[in-house]
C-alpha cells in the first residue's frame, strides 16, 4: 500500500500544482485588467509597482483556485484511474475503496488548512494592501478615476458617467447618488464640467455647468421620480477615502481578516445596525465554510471520477466547472440574505458544504458497493 499511496499522492500532488498554477494565472489575468489596466493607462505607474500590484492579487484568487485546482485533479486522476481499470484491479485484490481514496483526503485537509488561513487572514491583508496603493496613486493623480466612455463606479455614494474627457474639463456628464444599497435616489445631468484637487482635505471638487436634476421621492407604492433643481453651476466635494484607515467606523468587511471580524462582532459595543451585524456574521461564517471547500470538493470529486470513468481533461474542466457554479451559486444566494438577520444567513453559507457532502458520501458508498 505505502507504494500505491507513494504514487497517488505524486500524481495528485503534480495534477493539483500544474491546474493551480494555469487557474490562478488566469484569474489573476481577468483582474489585472479590470482593476489594474485603467491605472497603467491613466496614470504613470513604474514596472515595480504593477508587479506589486499583480503579486497583491494572487492570494484573493487563490481562495477560488485552490479548490477548484484540487477538484480537477481528483478528477482527472480518479478518472485516469478508472477508464485504466487500475482501481477495479485493486479492488479486486481485496483493497476496499476507503484506503484507496485516503491519500487524496489527507491531502484535501492539507488544503483546507492552507485555504482557510489564505482566506481568513493573508488574502484581506493583501486585499487592504493593494487598495492602500491604489489610493496612493489616485492620491497623486485623481484624475485616475474619471475615465471617459464608461461607468464610473469606485466613488463611495456615486455612480458616474463621461461621455469625453480633455485634460480636467468635462463634457456630458451623468451623475447618480445612490444609497447603501447601490440604489439611485439622485439624478444629475450636465452639459459640461471641471475636475480640481484639494489636497489638503484630500477631496475631489467636480464643478458641474447647466445642471439638471431629478430625485426618487416617497416610498413603496408612493415612490415617484420628481424633477428637481436646475442650475448654471453645482459643485460637488468628492473625499478620497483611505481604505487602510482602520478608524473607519465601517470598514469594508473584504479587508478584514478573520480576527478583525471576531474582534468587532464579540468585543465592540459600537455595532448598532442589526443588518451590520448580520453581514459580520455572515462574512466570518463564510470565511471558514470557503476552507472547507477543498475537503467538499475531494469527496464530490471522486466518486464523480469513478462513475464517468473520463481521462480527458476536457470532461475534468466540464465537470469541475458545473460543480464549482453550483457551489459558488449558492454561498451568492445566502450572501443576499447577509442583511436580513431573520433569514440565519451566517448558517445559509453552510449549506453548500452540507449539501455536496451529503452528495458525495452517498456516492461514495454506492461506488464502494459496486
Amino acid at each position: 500500500m505505502r507504494i500505491i499511496y507513494r504514487y497517488l499522492f505524486k500524481e495528485l500532488l503534480i495534477a493539483s500544482l500544474s491546474t493551480i498554477g494555469v487557474l490562478t494565472f488566469l484569474l489573476v489575468l481577468v483582474n489585472v485588467f479590470k482593476d489594474i489596466f485603467s491605472l497603467i493607462l491613466n496614470s504613470e505607474v513604474s514596472i515595480f509597482l504593477i508587479f506589486k500590484l499583480v503579486y497583491l492579487l494572487i492570494p484573493w484568487t487563490l481562495t477560488y483556485t485552490l479548490p477548484w485546482g484540487l477538484l480537477m485533479a481528483v478528477l482527472l486522476v480518479f478518472g485516469r484511474w478508472s477508464q485504466d481499470r487500475e482501481l477495479l484491479a485493486l479492488k479486486a485484490s481485496g483493497i476496499g475503496l476507503a484506503p484507496i481514496i485516503a491519500p487524496a483526503l489527507g491531502m484535501a485537509l492539507v488544503f483546507t488548512g492552507i485555504s482557510f488561513f489564505v482566506n481568513s487572514y493573508i488574502a484581506p491583508q493583501c486585499r487592504q494592501s493593494f487598495k492602500s496603493i491604489a489610493y496612493e496613486v489616485l492620491s497623486s493623480n485623481p484624475l485616475t478615476l474619471f475615465t471617459p466612455g464608461q461607468p464610473i463606479d469606485k466613488i463611495p455614494g456615486y455612480r458616474l458617467f463621461i461621455r469625453e474627457r480633455s485634460g480636467t474639463q468635462l463634457t456630458s456628464v451623468f451623475l447618480w447618488q445612490v444609497d447603501s444599497v447601490g440604489k439611485p435616489i439622485r439624478s444629475i445631468r450636465a452639459d459640461s464640467g471641471e475636475i480640481s484637487i484639494d489636497p489638503i482635505q484630500s477631496k475631489i471638487i467636480l464643478k458641474l455647468f447647466h445642471v439638471r436634476q431629478e430625485e426618487r421621492v416617497g416610498q413603496g407604492a408612493n415612490e415617484r421620480i420628481q424633477i428637481g433643481a436646475r442650475a448654471e453651476e453645482m459643485p460637488i466635494s468628492i473625499p478620497i477615502e483611505n481604505p487602510s484607515n482602520k478608524q473607519q467606523e465601517k470598514r469594508s468587511l473584504g479587508i478584514s481578516t478573520l480576527s478583525d471580524l471576531a474582534n468587532e462582532i464579540f468585543y465592540s459595543a459600537a455595532i448598532e445596525e442589526k443588518s451590520r451585524i448580520s453581514s459580520m456574521l455572515t462574512e466570518f461564517q463564510k470565511r471558514i465554510a470557503f476552507g472547507f471547500s477543498c475537503l467538499t470538493f475531494t469527496l464530490v470529486g471522486i466518486p464523480l471520477a469513478i462513475q464517468t470513468s473520463r481521462r480527458e481533461t476536457s470532461v475534468g474542466v466540464a465537470i469541475s466547472l458545473g460543480i464549482v457554479i453550483a457551489y459558488y451559486f449558492m454561498i451568492v444566494l445566502a450572501e443576499a440574505f447577509k442583511k436580513n438577520a431573520a433569514a440565519y444567513p451566517e448558517l445559509i453559507v453552510w449549506a453548500p458544504n452540507l449539501i455536496f457532502q451529503g452528495i458525495g458520501f452517498y456516492l461514495l458508498w454506492r461506488a464502494n458497493k459496486k
